[in-house]
């Protein structure tokens, strides 16, 4: 059958009641497990995955699925309304909506997340249906070469592009390579640099290092400048629909944000994060409402919102169409399915017909019952900030330690999360960037992992990782961007000077 029979097929089959219920609970789960820092997908997959034993593989299936795209929204309320993120790939919406939270207009902000999370993940589901197969097709063709250009390309693109001094952007990125390098070898497994700490071989906590560094460090600073939470009264429903404006500024980032984070979906790693990453940073750069970048810009909060649900959706189809989870929640659906006896690759499509496209229309489903549960329940979650400091604070942070803790159950994640918070402070206080920190450590592993394996492929021939074609396109990419950007803005740059902007001064007096 084609790709439109096919989702048609798997929505007579995801229609019914009981997977229709299964979609709503999933959605519902993951969302109440992303209000919780330190859960995360992968915690809230491993919960649930009992589940599967219980019911039929596709009821179990939607479950984990929808509590997968739930949680990505609900770890971005946390971080819009008090700068907490639940997990990595929610940082980037504090950026944006947590200067939105403090100016009094948290209610828009949440209406935005929620409209972006439908837009990318309804999107990118669509896509998905036609492209599954294709997509399977060229993932084949990759090798060490080629993810170890993705990877170390990809870093330097981040890198180079974040913004800000070169120092700035450069000291956290190598502070973020050395954390990704702490802990057991992945190869050899020896330790290295744990100074004889046991626990320390686990390596850094990606939960401790966003809790602690872009959560933590935020609570230190509100106690020590003596800052309050943003305040929000009770809001009637209007308040919490999004302005024309905001709609119109929002419009492009969601359909952009969507593209990067369905492309970036397909390859292995922290791929959700990098696409908010990623998404943000060129929404700094074309968004229309740019100039409030750091103050509220709905663009720099609705792009990167629809690069998560659609990072989220298209890492499916590595998992579906190659068995290859890409990631540690992936790797959960996997053993989920392997239980029941199913297992995916190529052949799935036609072995178990009924499991894919009923997995892949309920993903449509869910986000429907994502978008229509999560506008009624903003007013809930914006009621948060109506708690007294006194009493928030201490309740957040205990929330943040539990969530750090139950991730590995390791006190040394504790005593990270303290340290970085503190580093972390610290690092904003003397305008360091805390993005890069984030990167290294996230994509340092992937770079030296698809290095090592490349030379033992390539029996210690350097010339492998370039003499790939697939790899030496790549590099040449990298190399455009890298060398071209600063090219273009030093052209734009000066075209502007040769025919400056008569109305600017008027504009910006300050100038």
């Amino acid at each position: 059958m084609n790709p439109w029979e096919g989702l048609l097929y798997g929505l007579s089959i995801a229609l019914t009641p009981e997977h229709l219920l299964a979609a709503l609970v999933g959605a519902l789960l993951g969302t109440i497990m992303g209000l919780i820092p330190g859960v995360g997908p992968v915690s809230g997959a491993a919960i649930l995955l009992p589940l599967t034993y219980v019911f039929d593989p596709l009821t179990g299936m939607i479950v984990i699925a929808g509590m997968f795209y739930g949680i990505m929204y609900g770890g971005s309320t946390t971080s819009i309304l008090l700068n907490i993120p639940g997990d990595a790939p929610s940082v980037v919406s504090a950026f944006e909506g947590y200067p939105l939270a403090r100016s009094g207009r948290a209610g828009p902000a949440l209406g935005i997340t929620a409209i972006a999370s439908f837009i990318g993940g309804t999107g990118s589901v669509i896509v998905l249906s036609m492209v599954a197969a294709p997509v399977a097709e060229v993932a084949v063709l990759f090798g060490s070469a080629e993810y170890f250009a993705l990877t170390l390309g990809g870093l330097i693109i981040l890198a180079r592009i974040m913004g800000g001094s070169i120092t700035a952007g450069l000291l956290p990125l190598a502070f973020g390579l050395l954390l990704g390098v702490l802990g057991e070898d992945a190869i050899s497994g020896d330790a290295r640099f744990t100074f004889g700490v046991r626990e320390a071989s686990q390596g850094v906590s990606i939960v401790a290092l966003a809790v602690g560094m872009f959560g933590l460090t935020e609570i230190l600073r509100l106690i020590i400048q003596k800052q309050s939470t943003p305040y929000v009264g009770s809001l009637r429903w209007r308040q919490l629909i999004p302005t024309k404006t905001d709609m119109k500024n929002s419009a492009g980032s969601w359909f952009r944000g969507s593209g990067i984070g369905f492309g970036l979906g397909l390859l292995p790693g922290p791929s959700i994060s990098l696409s908010t990453l990623l998404s943000y940073r060129l929404e700094s750069m074309v968004g229309r409402d740019r100039k409030n970048f750091g103050k509220g810009a709905v663009s720099g909060l609705a792009g990167p919102e629809s690069a998560n649900n659609a990072a989220a959706t298209s890492s499916m189809i590595p998992l579906l169409a190659l068995g290859l989870p890409f990631s540690a929640t992936l790797a959960v659906m996997l053993v989920a399915m392997q239980v029941h006896g199913i297992q995916p690759g190529p052949q799935l499509v036609t072995t178990n017909p009924d499991l894919f496209w009923g997995l892949i229309a309920s993903l449509l489903i869910g986000n429907v019952m994502l978008l229509l549960l999560n506008v009624n329940l903003i007013r809930v979650w914006v009621a948060v900030l109506r708690v007294p400091n006194w009493i928030l604070l201490p309740a957040v942070v205990a929330i943040c330690w539990a969530g750090v803790y139950t991730y590995r159950l390791s006190w040394f994640d504790l005593v990270v999360a303290a340290a970085l918070a503190v580093i972390g402070f610290f690092m904003l206080r003397y305008n360091f960037q805390l993005v890069p920190v984030l990167l290294g450590t996230l994509i340092g592993p992937l770079v030296e992992r698809h290095f090592r394996q490349g030379l033992t492929a390539a029996n210690g021939d350097l010339t492998y990782f370039i003499s790939q074609p697939i790899a030496a396109v790549i590099w040449i990419a990298v190399l455009l961007i890298v060398v071209g950007l600063p090219l273009l803005r030093w052209w734009l740059g000066r075209r502007s000077r040769a025919n400056p902007d008569p109305t600017a001064s008027q504009q910006h007096p300050s100038v």
